[in-house]
């Protein structure tokens, strides 16, 4: 959806947002009814164009993407230091650590 949001967001008939949302012709249809339905396009003649619920929606959406991307950056992070304190004290050690964890 967010793709579709981008390809329209300066106003762009069905072929543009098509190419660059990276759609058949028939998911188009299917994404681009449900996103005018959602007030995030408009349809002016043959262009679509995002409406400011629209482009709210997108700027939330780049932004948890952006915090998302961040946290799963953050979990190999943590994921390679608990690698790391496997082979200092064994698998045994850190796994008993990591359950405790979990539980606090």
């Amino acid at each position: 959806m967010a793709d579709i949001l981008e390809a329209a967001n300066l106003g762009a008939n069905k072929t543009h947002i098509m190419f660059g949302a990276n759609l058949s012709f028939k998911l188009l249809e299917k994404y681009l009814g449900l996103v005018v339905n959602a007030g995030f396009i408009c349809v002016k003649g043959s262009q679509f164009v995002l409406t400011e619920h629209g482009e709210e929606f997108l700027r939330q959406y780049k932004e948890h993407k952006e915090h998302y991307i961040g946290a799963r950056k953050m979990l190999e992070t943590l994921d390679c230091e608990r690698e790391k304190l496997d082979s200092m004290c064994g698998t045994s050690l850190t796994s008993t650590i990591t359950r405790s964890m979990r539980i606090l």
